[in-house]
């Protein structure tokens, strides 16, 4: 099922031949209320209008951050990585180039139109603009900053607008505007915002809006004729029933009304009948419809998401125009919509496209492209590249506004794991995994090892045939400069419980056995070439959640099982190792009297989370779960979290500089030397994934949301933002 928002829309296009741009038409008159300004609730902090400058967002959650000088690599649920753009920006009409503007902090664009004066008004389905609380409405200004004093509000989608004189007509699936009833179809002063006195409510959602200075024609489900002022039905207009898809398009022009719906017909704009002579090509392909119209004295463009998705025409006759022979091809990955063109605009000799697709001209253009108007050719122009399809396009004192469900321009593609600038956070395109992959991300010098590295144990459940369940993990391996797959170092390992690497060698530990509680366990050595060169027993039996490294040394944590001399159980939870031998380091000895989840080492300290109350057999149960150690294991007493009240546990850990994330507890960012709670790195940085260093100094961090993107309303996805700096 589609979503709701998620709702392809095209701009009406304005007719040159019926003078719909005259300012002399008599206007309805305004409501006696305010202006139709916002009067939301501020925006709540983790909302994505609030994303930091210079974010990297990806289409999927961020899990995890590691940092290798100059790289920062971010692994996670994604296959695109790049800048936050929002749902909608300014273009240069000339370059191409993306040009500073408002931001739309979430939604979709669904249509905008020129203002006359070098700005646009813009429609769709998003809450802010720049950190501003907005209702789906929104004007930018010739000077490319939003105007303040235009922004209605509308409790649902706006899909069509057009603008006559100072009224501008907005339709869409809504139902009111300014807290005033006004059933899909609504008429706003530009002079000061308010909502003026036409009511004509619609039954169905109002996809396109054309006007002229005698009529206003509506399209739905089926295209009606209203009177402009007051909104009343013209009786003399009966358009014929249209299919069950509804009306996609519609332009003025020449005397005829276009209509694009599965099929495209030119109908007398008095009458509603259908002009004869106008017979276009035609293939019938279910659910194929006709989306962009662009009118002019000679040609009538029609853009489609049929095979050809776009024709130039004879606009009396509607036979193809000789020489017109555009290449558009594939199509994007917006869930519903079909490669296809939604909107068109004309500057001269040259056409702007906007739509669903891959390629212009054989070469690579995702979703939007300039063509010569005469032949289709491409225009080669410095174009963004975006994520996603593009449903407005539209010239205006030189510039091009577009808009779509799009969120991101110039990114990278590669699955599960990308490499950015870690100063600058620019994703590198020259590393791109082909293939998804899961796990935690394990460095070394010749290799990037992706993989699960963080267990809890046995299983406790009651009747559960095993205390452990077999399984088989996957290593992965990747070349860390391109991201290239290692064959030789990619091995699946049954009962794997933890991996980490010293220098060019990779320690897998993984489970000897699955039906007691305290198991054997192994750890099996690989060089740099994928060659098992040594192998070791644990010297206690236990279960292992997680290997790290200190100074040299091997680190497994868990809970291992230990007695003293007199026959009682010790408390032992991290056990460390000669990397050579396997041989415990009798001096390291904490007696956590619990399991450790993870441990993570910082300048020959060891921070430990887990489900232990005590620790060098003191107990502390104020603060259970958390403590930091010296290499020689003795508790840093200057180390002292805020209580955090009940028996929790404490999972993940990472530590940046003087920062630990701690993933689990109440407070996620803690002082790495005295354990105070630290403020949120700005941004939703309360909810970070992962906090690293930057070169720069100060931090990146990732984080994660499901705001309302690309026209769905829940859309998980990954961001990385510097801070601090």
């Amino acid at each position: 099922m589609v979503p709701r928002h998620f709702v392809v829309s095209v701009p009406v296009v304005l007719a040159l031949g019926l003078g719909v741009t005259s300012a002399s038409a008599q206007q309805p008159a305004p409501v006696t209320a305010a202006p139709v300004t916002s009067s939301r609730a501020p925006l709540p902090a983790d909302h994505p209008g609030d994303l930091v400058a210079g974010s990297v967002i990806s289409d999927g959650q961020i899990y995890d951050l590691v940092r290798d000088g100059d790289r920062l690599y971010a692994v996670g649920g994604f296959q695109t990585i790049g800048r936050y753009s929002g749902a909608g920006g300014v273009v240069d009409g000339t370059t191409g180039a993306a040009v500073a503007g408002p931001v739309l902090g979430d939604g979709q664009v669904s249509v905008s139109v020129s203002d006359g004066a070098g700005g646009w008004y813009v429609g769709g389905d998003f809450t802010s603009i720049d950190g501003q609380a907005t209702g789906g409405l929104a004007h930018v200004l010739a000077d490319h900053t939003l105007d303040p004093a235009f922004l209605p509000v509308t409790n649902g989608l706006v899909s069509a607008l057009a603008l006559q004189g100072t009224t501008l007509y907005v339709g869409g699936d809504f139902g009111k505007v300014g807290g005033e009833t006004r059933k899909h179809l609504a008429a706003i002063s530009t002079v000061d915002g308010s909502l003026l006195s036409l009511n004509a409510p619609q039954a169905e959602r109002v996809t396109e809006i054309a006007v002229s200075p005698t009529a206003l024609y509506v399209g739905s489900d089926r295209v009606v004729a209203l009177d402009p002022v007051t909104g009343a039905a013209i009786s003399t207009f009966t358009s014929p029933a249209h299919d069950p898809g509804g009306v996609h398009a519609l332009t003025l022009g020449g005397g005829h009304l276009y209509v694009g719906t599965d099929r495209l017909v030119a109908l007398d704009p008095t009458t509603g009948a259908v002009d004869p002579t106008f017979d276009p090509p035609s293939s019938p392909q279910d659910y194929r419809s006709f989306h962009a119209l662009l009118w002019t004295d000679s040609v009538l463009y029609a853009g489609s998401d049929r095979a050809a998705r776009l024709m130039a025409l004879d606009p009396g006759t509607g036979a193809p125009v000789p020489d017109f022979a555009p290449l558009l091809g594939g199509q994007d990955s917006t869930f519903g919509a079909p490669g296809g063109v939604y909107d068109l605009a004309l500057d001269g000799n040259r056409l702007w496209v906007g739509g669903s697709f891959t390629s212009a001209g054989g070469e690579p253009a995702r979703d939007l492209a300039v063509l010569d108007a005469a032949t289709g050719d491409r225009i080669e122009t410095d174009l963004p590249a975006y994520n996603q399809q593009v449903n407005a396009v539209e010239l205006s004192g030189g510039d091009v506004y577009v808009g779509g469900t799009f969120y991101m321009t110039d990114w990278v593609r590669s699955d599960s794991v990308a490499v950015l600038d870690a100063d600058t956070l620019e994703p590198d395109p020259a590393f791109q995994v082909k293939r998804y992959a899961y796990g935690d991300p394990i460095l070394s010098p010749s290799a990037l090892y992706l993989a699960p590295n963080h267990y809890q144990g046995f299983d406790k459940r009651e009747g559960s045939p095993h205390l452990y369940y077999p399984y088989t993990s996957r290593i992965r391996a990747f070349d860390p400069d391109t991201g290239a797959a290692l064959p030789a170092l990619t091995r699946s390992v049954k009962n794997l419980t933890g991996l980490t690497t010293i220098d060019d060698r990779l320690y897998v530990a993984r489970r000897l056995e699955s039906d007691v509680k305290f198991p054997r366990n192994r750890v099996d050595v690989y060089n740099a070439a994928g060659h098992r060169v040594d192998t070791f027993l644990l010297p206690l039996r236990g279960y292992v959640t997680t290997l790290t490294t200190v100074d040299g040394d091997l680190v497994a944590a868990g809970s291992f099982k230990r007695s003293t001399r007199a026959g009682f159980p010790r408390n032992t939870a991290i056990i460390r190792l000669d990397p050579a031998t396997g041989v415990r380091r009798p001096g390291f000895d904490p007696h956590i009297n619990g399991p450790v989840y993870d441990v993570v080492a910082q300048d020959g300290s060891l921070f430990a989370s887990g489900l232990f109350k005590q620790v060098l057999e003191l107990a502390d149960s104020e603060r259970p779960g958390l403590t930091k150690l010296s290499a020689a294991s003795h508790q840093d007493g200057t180390f002292d979290p805020a209580p955090f009240g009940g028996n929790r546990v404490l999972l993940r850990l990472h530590v940046a500089g003087d920062l630990l994330f701690v993933d689990g507890g109440p407070q996620r960012l803690l002082d790495a030397a005295t354990g105070e709670r630290v403020a949120p790195l700005g941004g939703p940085g309360t909810y970070a994934s992962a906090v690293v260093t930057a070169p720069g100094g100060g931090y990146s961090y990732a984080a994660g949301l499901s705001p309302n993107l690309g026209g769905s309303t829940y859309r998980p996805i990954g961001y990385i933002s510097p801070a601090g700096r």
